[in-house]
């Protein structure tokens, strides 16, 4: 349960940086969904790693 919400924390704070960005830019940023999802994956695993040691 913590590599989850650990997991989690970590895809809420990139989107928050993300709207932070694109309020700077003023404009939108689109991301594909094949970029989305590696991201996601790699997201839950350095939580993974992180809760384990």
């Amino acid at each position: 349960m913590e590599t989850f919400g650990r997991g989690c924390l970590y895809i809420i704070i990139g989107v928050i940086v993300l709207v932070i960005l694109a309020f700077m830019i003023g404009g939108t940023i689109q991301i594909p969904w094949f970029i989305v999802i590696p991201l996601v994956i790699l997201a839950f695993w350095a939580a993974s790693r992180k809760s384990r040691k």
